[in-house]
């Protein structure tokens, strides 16, 4: 979930961005740190910890990130040293791309099923989903033995749960609220 905070952080960058023509090459930056980020869980530790001076901090951060990153990304990323931001750092990356996404129509969905669907059917089901979310979405299947059968997609932080359990559990609600009698 993003704060407050986070998202402003991340609307300035994403202005900034836009304004010098760069938002690829941000993206592309921030996917390389979230992917540092992700791969050294000592590295998300030293962001957000309070005890580490931010002077070590930018220290780090210029001898990690030099000739790898832009020089916006890396002014931002002493940007949210300078101000003690560095807790938020995964968040705020994170949010950027997902912004970009939302900004240019596309977004990330995740489905779930209970078989491993056909190439045919993958299609089917995205251009549903496409056709749902108006926006052009770019699907990740897994399989759930769980879910019985249908589906169940998750879209930013909507659930779409097209799944048989959940109609039984529904149906099951509606029996022991009365809704429905066996006569």
């Amino acid at each position: 979930m993003n704060s407050k905070a986070s998202r402003r952080y991340t609307t300035a960058i994403y202005e900034a961005a836009k304004d010098q023509g760069k938002l690829e090459e941000i993206a592309k930056d921030f996917s390389y740190i979230i992917g540092l980020i992700n791969s050294n869980h000592d590295l998300e530790l030293f962001f957000s910890s309070p005890v580490i001076p931010k002077n070590k901090k930018l220290e780090v951060v210029k001898i990690i990130l030099t000739g790898r990153v832009s020089e916006l990304s890396m002014t931002f990323m002493n940007l949210l040293l300078e101000r003690r931001r560095g807790g938020l750092t995964l968040e705020i990356l994170k949010d950027f791309i997902q912004l970009k996404k939302e900004k240019e129509g596309k977004a990330d969905v995740l489905v779930k099923t209970s078989v491993e669907l056909s190439d045919s059917e993958k299609a089917s089901m995205k251009s549903k989903i496409d056709a749902y979310t108006k926006l052009n979405c770019h699907l990740s299947f897994e399989t759930d033995k769980t879910i019985i059968g249908g589906f169940v997609a998750k879209i930013h932080d909507t659930i779409l749960d097209a799944s048989i359990k959940r109609q039984l559990e529904i149906l099951r609600n509606r029996f022991r609220q009365g809704d429905y009698s066996l006569n």
